[in-house]
């Protein structure tokens, strides 16, 4: 298995543990796994175009570093834009808006919407990598 796609499992495990977080509407976590299959997600596109990748939890920044490697990922300005406080915001108690049921199924959309198009561009036929992870 190759470095991006261990990455790209690692996401898909946040992404899976978001979704097992809304069925027991535990709604700050979620939100923090949705934050981490992004910038997951964004790490295994950088690293499959051997790219550097830096240690940040910005995922403006590491979109981008996508964007220097393919004009496309603007698509995903608004839902990175949207995930990105999620790293740090309703982890400690000093924040008193908790995110609700709405806000989880926002997050989840938004990470899988963009876990989807990083796999899609990974697996393009002209990659020779078509089809992994079905």
């Amino acid at each position: 298995m190759q470095e991006h796609e261990r990455w790209l499992n690692i996401a898909i495990e946040d992404l899976n543990m978001a979704k097992l977080a809304l069925t027991k509407e535990l709604f700050s976590p979620l939100t923090y796994h949705c934050q981490q299959t992004a910038e997951k997600a964004l790490k295994a596109y950088l690293i499959y175009n051997k790219q550097a990748v830096i240690k940040t939890h910005d995922l403006t920044q590491l979109l981008e570093l996508c964007i220097k490697q393919d004009l496309n990922f603007k698509k995903l300005y608004e839902q990175s834009k949207q995930l990105n406080p999620f790293s740090s915001k309703f982890r400690y108690p000093t924040e008193y808006d908790i995110p609700d049921n709405a806000d989880a199924k926002l997050a989840i959309k938004h990470a899988k919407y963009i876990l989807t198009f990083v796999i899609k561009k990974i697996s393009e036929p002209d990659t020779g990598q078509v089809n992994i992870f079905k």
